[in-house]
């Protein structure tokens, strides 16, 4: 619960100072940040109370050939007061443009679930990206790479290992004020396979503030005995863009 304040509180005051900002001083047309924020959170009560809560955030940071971005999520579930999920990922990227379709690519990504088969897994990897298709109304990016993975299951067993990399992202605007997401990530090495696929749907309610539907696919192809192969998440929240 204590978690769960402190999210709330910090979300609302990230959104009051980036309203602040925008009320002060407009951004120029060429402004070099931009970013999100998101919030959701779920209650039922009766016979079984469940509650949820998913908070994510994103800042990206462009130049004229570089392109930096910092993206981080947090998702906990609980049932009757004991915690079913508990997950979080923070990740950053920097892209380098060789031309206005190819670039290459760095990414860092650290993730935690509470309850899956590992305490933690990192990945760094280094790749080539090409961007398929690049107009006002819809984007389709793909990418390969390779680096190193580190991480440790559940009982202190630690791997390390050499990784390869595939990744694509799509984005959609539907309409002026609606918009589809999808990024499909595959991280393969010699003792397991990580896939993650994000599908998501915004709507916008009034000006920056919009509504968000995700759904999220993890998989580990080795895991211990006992445990699921996949976990899924499906969230919906407010989402702040600036």
């Amino acid at each position: 619960m204590q978690i769960r304040k402190i999210l709330i509180v910090s979300v609302l005051t990230f959104m009051s100072f980036a309203a602040y900002g925008q009320d002060a001083e407009p951004a120029p047309e060429d402004s070099r940040w931009s970013g999100n924020a998101l919030l959701g959170y779920v209650a039922t009560a009766g016979n079984t109370e469940n509650k949820s809560v998913n908070f994510e955030f994103g800042a990206k940071y462009d130049l004229e050939h570089w392109h930096h971005a910092l993206q981080g999520r947090f998702f906990s579930a609980s049932a009757n007061d004991d915690s079913t999920a508990e997950n979080y990922r923070l990740g950053w990227s920097s892209k380098y443009d060789f031309n206005e379709f190819n670039y290459g690519v760095g990414r860092l990504d650290w993730k935690r679930d509470r309850f899956s088969s590992y305490e933690y897994q990192r990945f760094a990897t280094f790749g080539y990206g090409r961007r398929i298709i690049n107009s006002n109304r819809q984007e389709l990016d793909a990418e390969i790479g390779a680096g190193w993975t580190q991480s440790e299951e559940i009982g202190g067993n630690e791997i390390s290992e050499a990784v390869l990399r595939i990744y694509g992202e799509y984005d959609l605007n539907i309409t002026d004020t609606s918009k589809f997401s999808q990024t499909v990530g595959v991280t393969s090495g010699r003792s397991n396979t990580y896939t993650e696929a994000v599908s998501s749907l915004r709507a916008s309610v009034y000006g920056a503030l919009g509504l968000t539907v995700s759904y999220t696919f993890q998989n580990n192809t080795d895991v211990v005995p006992g445990l699921e192969k996949t976990d899924t998440i499906s969230a919906i929240g407010f989402d702040y863009e600036f």
